[in-house]
């Protein structure tokens, strides 16, 4: 792994559960590892967005996801249909937790993908508190 600061030198703060936000990254970076190809690439943003908010973004170079699925892979129990999900493990609970426990904190999760074998990134946003 490498670690790159982009923070300008701050290290903005973020208040909340720190077990739940580390299930929170640790479920982004899981997914991000699990449904990449071979060659498994991911990288990780942190930026303050202004004096308020923090982002954190998790980009892969894996399978993608098809636009009509993007906003639906935050519901419980729900898997992208038509994957190879014998490969893969998993419960369709990963995302939905993410959510709720961003969602707890007052933030918001976005997933974004060019479509099927473009990657992904997830961007979590929080408030600075």
């Amino acid at each position: 792994l490498r670690y790159e600061e982009i923070l300008n030198g701050e290290r903005p703060m973020v208040l909340g559960d720190a077990e739940e936000l580390r299930a929170v990254m640790a479920n982004l970076l899981d997914n991000a590892i699990k449904y990449s190809f071979q060659d498994v690439k991911v990288r990780v943003e942190v930026s303050a967005t202004d004096d308020s908010h923090v982002l954190v973004k998790v980009h892969d170079s894996g399978l993608g996801i098809p636009g009509d699925q993007l906003k639906r892979v935050f519901k419980r129990f729900y898997r992208v249909p038509g994957r190879d999900l014998a490969r893969v493990k998993g419960t369709g609970l990963g995302l939905f937790i993410v959510r709720s426990v961003i969602k707890k904190h007052g933030g918001r999760v976005l997933a974004e993908s060019a479509g099927e074998g473009q990657g992904s990134t997830f961007t979590v946003q929080l408030p600075t508190n």
